[in-house]
């Protein structure tokens, strides 16, 4: 630390440790530890309890700021320090007096700016008197603090010396009797001379000083002159990358909120995309249902139609064989009837012959007429045989006939079977036909739907770099809070009825996102009857009829229905209340 000389006072900062001051140095120096050029290797790692103190020209203290700074671990200060201590001297309230009036003070109980106050320590005077180990170390001067003339401290001659503290000369007795007056004539030239000696010793150093505060005042001079320029630039230079990390640290701040703006946009997109793809999975799945169901129903169709057709087939084939057997055997009945019609024809004239030959020899024999006659009955038993035999074949002939009749109208019937057989295999083949073009459309829809799947899965692999992307400024946000956090940055929210919020960096994201809870919650309230009331803090007026209600400040006191209605509606709420429970 440093000492600079302003308005006629010097500038100065003093550490402390436990129960003394354990390092001084002048401000110019402590700016340049601020500037991290050099460090303090014996307060690495440490936090510590210093003084800035501004001194007159009569080496007393003027002014005290009591403040507090960190060490790293290579002796450099905390590079975010930054308190304006000459602001703080310059506006410091009244102190205790350490011999040039009440001095003026600037500690934790004391703070004109009170965002510094937790930066600030309270000095003891009871236990370790820190002003008095303050005053002390400025008389001892260790910083070689020029004074005025009229003020520097000169040394004053010794006090006399008591007789009993003067050597005595070894004089050898010559006798018992001393000789009182030379004694003390001697006494009285040492005495003199003693103090002769002292004043040309005490000019000699008097002048040796001055001429040290002289070189060592050109010296200081010199070096101010010299490295002035420097620390400037070092200042301007620190003051640029202090403003340029806070424009980064704004820019950064704004790129988190675009970040989170964006992010929320691509996850309401990514869930809108998943929804739509769940549907179109959905919608694919019954499709294929549907298809599935159409493929089976038709090779059903296709099996039942084969199955009736090979039936069919079997009775066509079936009817065709007993038609023709029916035919064979009709064939073979006309070929005995024509038989038995050409036998009968022959016994007719067989039996007309018998009868002519009877007649021509009616007379001749009567023992032939009776084998004739006994002929005759027997050709006519056979003739009626024969006959009962014709009548039976044409029965027969009848019922074949009835048979082939029935026979051609099942053949018929067949045909029409056939035919409608036909006809239905032509409309089977027409449903076939359009089932074929049925399965055709869903094909082609479940190509579309295949192509649809493909481009949510492309948009879905895109929507998940994208998220990776903001996963990885989602990292850069988090270390930004970390760093947030580290500084104990602490932002301030105002809501009515709550007052001012303090949120810590990591609860920031959180209020973003619901401001009104934090707000119910500071006090002590659900959130829907926070915007209950903050509704009728913003119009205290009655909900049935607008008329102004008193306005309640306080969201704990407020009860909704009795403090946002007047009293007319409030006692007809009442009364309506009173009645059902009477009823």
């Amino acid at each position: 630390m440093s000492s600079k000389k302003n308005k006629e006072l010097f500038e100065a900062v003093c550490f402390f440790g436990k129960k003394s001051i354990i390092k001084e140095m002048r401000y110019s120096e402590f700016e340049a530890v601020l500037d991290g050029v050099v460090g303090i290797a014996e307060l690495a790692n440490k936090e510590i309890n210093a003084a800035y103190v501004k001194i007159n020209q009569s080496l007393q203290i003027h002014s005290l700021v009591m403040f507090q700074i960190e060490f790293n671990e290579r002796g450099f200060a905390d590079e975010d320090w930054n308190i304006p201590l000459r602001h703080l001297a310059e506006n410091a309230g009244p102190g205790p007096d350490l011999g040039a009036g009440p001095i003026r003070l600037a500690c934790r109980s004391q703070c004109s700016v009170s965002w510094y106050q937790r930066e600030l320590w309270e000095p003891n005077q009871r236990d370790i008197n820190h002003f008095q180990l303050l005053k002390e170390a400025v008389q001892r001067n260790k910083l070689g603090l020029i004074a005025s003339e009229t003020d520097i401290p000169t040394l004053q001659v010794a006090p006399v010396l008591r007789e009993q503290a003067v050597p005595v000369l070894d004089v050898p007795v010559v006798s018992e009797k001393v000789d009182v007056s030379s004694h003390a004539e001697s006494q009285a030239s040492l005495k003199a001379k003693h103090e002769k000696d002292l004043a040309a010793q005490s000019a000699e150093y008097q002048n040796k000083i001055d001429l040290l505060v002289q070189m060592q005042k050109q010296t200081l001079q010199g070096i101010e002159e010299k490295y002035r320029e420097e620390i400037d630039q070092v200042k301007r230079a620190m003051r640029n990358e202090a403003q340029s990390v806070r424009y980064h640290a704004q820019e950064l701040e704004q790129q988190a909120n675009q970040n989170k703006v964006l992010l929320e946009k691509l996850q309401a997109q990514n869930a809108k995309r998943e929804k739509e793809y769940y549907q179109l999975s959905e919608r694919a799945e019954i499709q294929k249902e549907q298809y599935d169901q159409l493929k089976d129903e038709y090779l059903e169709l296709l099996r039942n139609q084969r199955s009736e057709d090979d039936d069919r087939s079997l009775q066509v084939n079936e009817l065709k064989d007993l038609l023709s057997a029916k035919s064979v055997e009709l064939d073979e009945i006309n070929e005995d009837h024509t038989r038995l019609l050409a036998m009968n024809t022959q016994l007719v004239e067989q039996l007309e012959g018998h009868r002519k030959q009877v007649t021509e020899a009616d007379l001749s024999n009567s023992e032939a007429m009776i084998e004739l006659k006994k002929d005759v009955e027997q050709k006519q038993t056979e003739t009626a045989q024969l006959k009962a035999q014709v009548t039976a074949l044409t029965e027969e002939k009848k019922r074949l006939l009835v048979q082939m009749q029935s026979a051609q109208k099942q053949v018929e019937e067949s045909n029409s079977r056939l035919e409608q057989l036909v006809t239905d295999k032509d409309a089977a083949v027409a449903e076939k036909i359009e089932l074929k073009t049925q399965l055709k459309r869903s094909a082609f829809k479940l190509e579309e739907l295949a192509q649809s799947l493909q481009l949510a899965n492309a948009e879905g692999e895109k929507l998940r770099q994208e998220l990776e992307e903001l996963g990885a400024s989602d990292s850069a946000m988090e270390a930004l809070f970390d760093r947030m956090e580290k500084l104990e940055l602490v932002f301030v929210a105002y809501h009515a009825g709550a007052g001012h919020i303090s949120l810590p960096a990591r609860q920031l994201e959180d209020y973003l996102e619901k401001p009104l809870a934090f707000a119910a919650q500071k006090c002590a309230v659900t959130l829907e009857h926070y915007k209950s009331w903050l509704l009728h803090y913003d119009t205290a007026e009655c909900e049935e009829c607008g008329i102004p209600v008193k306005r309640i400040d306080t969201p704990s006191d407020y009860q909704p229905g009795i403090h946002n209605r007047c009293s007319k509606h409030r006692l007809v709420g009442e009364n309506v209340a009173m009645f059902r429970k009477s009823s």
